[in-house]
């Protein structure tokens, strides 16, 4: 351990690893570049954005029969939201990076740099990168900028750092490329997606704690006037970083001290009507969750076909999807470990075999409204694989943009069981495909038309008047098995 007077304060600042390179005084905010023996104060380090986050400096855990404290963070900011980094020290005296995103966790190791990895800008999600004999995807592809730091960190960040960082995944394997300081041999980082039970952390921040620190309860209800049409908007704190005003279809950034109007919704259609209302609590294996946010989603082609995706989010469990299709209800999450092979016709996971539901389609988001963890806006757009079991009662999706590509695995729900968790009656799904409710209309029609013959074909018979009896019936079958259409 290395400690000296801060230059600026005089307070004590320690640098416990062998590695750090760089402390920031807790005090006066103050960023100490070591240089052998001596340190050097190369400015002010930004405040860090108040989160809800239960990590903070000396929490500690275990990791591959490994004991590690974390011993610094920074926050860093891209295109669509906030996400910390904390530095671990580990008692053998290496380190290593806790990745916090959405209450998702990711833990990796560094390894070295890697001269043949392929350059940041010619790399895309979906891009393949073998590794120890194991073939990765890329998931990720981001720039991010360095917004605040805390600690001991290995390397010197500054004000307007930037960070250009490429993530892929392996099953429940992680592995990360760095280019922000070596862009022809970045660094090389390998680990796995865990959660902070598996690594058996201790001394986290509690409820009161972190109250204190930002001021609000997590999940408490909170409220604030649009900045664009001073409409009142509803959020759950620690759940949200941004909103999009349902009224006057404003984005707002919620990541500063003061909310900002961020975009605008040029193309926004009027709001449509929603099964489930924004802001309702659902009773779910008997944990409530809020519906915090919706998005309606429309495929990019001729038979356009929409559906509805509701946010869900628990305090304690963070954020699950219920879509509402034509198909019915499915709720799910975003998968931590993803499939274990995939074919042209189906996906693998954990030994079982999903079949392809649909040919691949892309769609686009229609209308937003509600509180996200990240910024969702009208045209964003997907190409979506759909993969599913046998009974058809389990999915897994593959959602692919030009910067990031996930998997969701979601299980069917029934109409009464979606309305049991809102306790409200039987909640059928609103959307309905144009051909799916003309065959039905028709199926109807052909069997209340069958019913009305062996009604009244005995009759005629009976009454010696056959063949008016048989046509009548006829006729009457032709009238109810007309298709009925929507005017255009």
């Amino acid at each position: 351990m290395y400690r000296i007077a801060c230059p600026s304060c005089g307070a004590d600042v320690e640098f416990r690893a062998a590695s750090s390179v760089l402390a920031v005084c807790q005090y006066c905010r103050s960023t100490l570049l070591r240089d052998a023996d001596s340190v050097r104060d190369i400015g002010k380090m930004a405040e860090l954005l108040d989160d809800y986050s239960p990590l903070q400096i000396t929490s500690s855990g275990r990791y591959i029969d490994r004991n590690f404290s974390i011993v610094g963070r920074i926050q860093l900011r891209y295109d669509a939201g906030v996400w910390n980094e904390w530095y671990l020290l580990f008692d053998d005296g290496r380190g290593g990076w806790l990745s916090e995103s959405v209450g998702q966790y990711v833990l990796t190791l560094p390894v070295g740099q890697d001269p043949q990895a392929p350059a940041f800008d010619g790399l895309q999600p979906g891009q393949s990168y073998t590794h120890l004999n194991r073939d990765f995807v890329f998931s990720d592809v981001r720039q991010a900028q360095c917004i605040g730091g805390e600690g001991e960190l290995p390397f010197s960040v500054g004000d307007g750092w930037q960070a250009q960082v490429a993530d892929a995944r392996c099953q429940q394997m992680f592995l990360t490329l760095d280019y922000s300081d070596h862009p022809d041999a970045p660094e090389l980082f390998i680990g796995q997606a865990t959660t902070l039970p598996q690594l058996k952390m201790q001394l986290l921040r509690d409820t009161r704690m972190i109250e204190e620190k930002t001021g609000k309860l997590k999940g408490s209800v909170a409220t604030l006037a649009c900045p664009g049409c001073a409409a009142p908007l509803d959020y759950r704190a620690g759940a949200a970083t941004q909103i999009t005003c349902g009224h006057c279809h404003s984005q707002v950034d919620l990541t500063g001290d003061v909310a900002t109007v961020i975009g605008m919704h040029k193309r926004a259609e009027e709001a449509p009507g929603l099964t489930l209302e924004l802001g309702g609590t659902a009773t779910i294996e008997r944990l409530p969750w809020t519906v915090t946010g919706a998005l309606v989603w429309q495929t990019d082609d001729e038979d356009a076909s929409r559906w509805t995706e509701y946010l869900l989010y628990n305090v304690d469990k963070g954020f699950r999807w219920l879509v509402e299709s034509s198909e019915g209800w499915f709720i799910g999450s975003l998968m931590d470990c993803w499939v274990d092979s995939l074919r042209a016709d189906y996906a693998v996971l954990d030994n079982k075999t999903y079949s392809r539901a649909y040919p691949d389609y892309r769609a686009s988001i229609v209308y937003a409204a509600g509180a996200f963890p990240w910024r969702a806006k009208l045209g964003d757009s997907l190409l979506l694989s759909e993969y599913q079991n046998a009974s058809g009662q389990q999915r897994l999706s593959r959602e692919w943009s030009e910067q990031e590509m996930t998997w969701t695995r979601s299980d069917k729900a029934s109409n009464e069981a979606v309305g049991k968790w809102f306790g409200q009656p039987e909640l059928a799904p609103m959307h309905v495909d144009e051909a799916e409710d003309e065959s039905s209309l028709q199926s109807i029609g052909i069997k209340y038309g069958l019913i009305l013959l062996l009604l009244n074909l005995p009759l005629a018979w009976i009454g010696n008047e056959l063949d008016d009896g048989f046509v009548i019936c006829m006729i009457a079958c032709f009238v109810l098995a007309l298709p009925i259409r929507k005017e255009e």
